[in-house]
């Protein structure tokens, strides 16, 4: 008959080790003694034992299990400060911070005399994020996407290549390292970004002298993306400032003003026929409705608002294209 012997002991240093032994009585017996020590006891000091046919008679000892518990574990003790990266606040900036908007800073560069970064956050968690090489760059990198906030609320990381990470302060974003922990070092203080004034970028191509937006453009790219060749999608201004165009499902029609680069439309009307889903016509009439100032380079007229990335771009239509 198969009989059990189970016992637990703890250990000064506390240690706990408990045990099950399966056996038979007839071949061992969890009191026989060994050199004067229980098999109890040489389980408790620890004593590794080897049992011989000759120690336990002719019958083999056909089962025996040793288990061993973990030590038993105190919970570890939290350190007296949060990491770096933490606010130590009960409100977290996702919450506490009016952190929409967008932010501008020049980063140390490897090979380079500074990456311009420029990046927008909306409500909607949308980013667009423009990278500029200075000195090595003709054109800034432009990406776009979606960000997540932390589970603590105090930092932000994209969805871009590099998963790009950032501390979200007032008026002021902090670029991370690639575990989310702050960049040391003497260049430390240069990875700053600080919030944009609602204005439009000096720095930005405006409208030259003698060119104009009068004429008719079409759509090209759309919140940093592109859009087919093909698309119907136009604006087209007139010296008056009346504006019309195509949605790429209705019609619009109203007016605008431009002073300098500063844009700004007045109420659209459009026709109300049904869309499909995968229509342009909602991003397009937000873009409108968030634009203030405008560039050209060459045939191409981009819509801004403040400095962040073009929300859209066109290219002039030649007359008999435009007809």
């Amino acid at each position: 008959m198969l009989s059990i012997f189970t016992d637990r002991r703890k250990f000064s240093a506390g240690t706990v080790l408990c045990w099950t032994i399966h056996f038979f009585p007839a071949v061992i017996s969890h009191r026989r003694q060994f050199n004067g020590t229980s098999l109890a006891g040489l389980l408790t000091k620890g004593i590794n034992m080897t049992f011989s046919p000759q120690l336990l008679g002719s019958t083999l000892l056909t089962a025996l299990l040793l288990s061993a518990c973990q030590p038993e574990s105190k919970p570890a003790s939290l350190p007296d400060s949060a990491p770096a990266q933490q606010l130590a606040s009960a409100d977290n900036s996702r919450t506490a911070v009016d952190w929409p908007g967008s932010y501008q800073g020049v980063i140390p560069c490897a090979d380079c005399s500074g990456i311009k970064l420029t990046l927008q956050l909306q409500a909607d968690q949308q980013y667009q994020l423009s990278r500029y090489y200075q000195e090595r760059a003709d054109e800034p990198e432009q990406t776009s996407g979606r960000f997540e906030w932390s589970d603590d609320g105090s930092s932000i990381q994209l969805d871009d290549a590099d998963g790009s990470r950032f501390l979200v302060g007032e008026n002021r974003l902090l670029l991370l390292d690639q575990q989310g922990q702050r960049i040391g070092g003497e260049l430390a203080a240069q990875y700053w970004l600080d919030k944009q004034q609602d204005e439009p970028d000096d720095s930005a191509p405006a409208v030259a002298a003698g060119l104009t937006i009068a004429g008719k453009w079409q759509l090209i790219e759309l919140m940093q993306q592109s859009v087919a060749d093909d698309n119907q999608v136009f604006l087209q201004f007139d010296p008056a400032g009346r504006v019309s165009g195509y949605t790429g499902c209705n019609n619009l029609t109203g007016s605008y003003k431009l002073q300098d680069a500063m844009l700004s439309f007045g109420p659209l009307a459009t026709t109300r026929k049904a869309c499909r889903e995968d229509t342009l016509e909602p991003q397009f009439l937000e873009v409108l409705a968030k634009v203030d100032n405008i560039s050209i380079a060459g045939e191409v007229l981009s819509l801004n608002r403040a400095r962040m990335a073009p929300l859209a771009r066109f290219r002039r239509l030649e007359q008999d294209q435009a007809e």
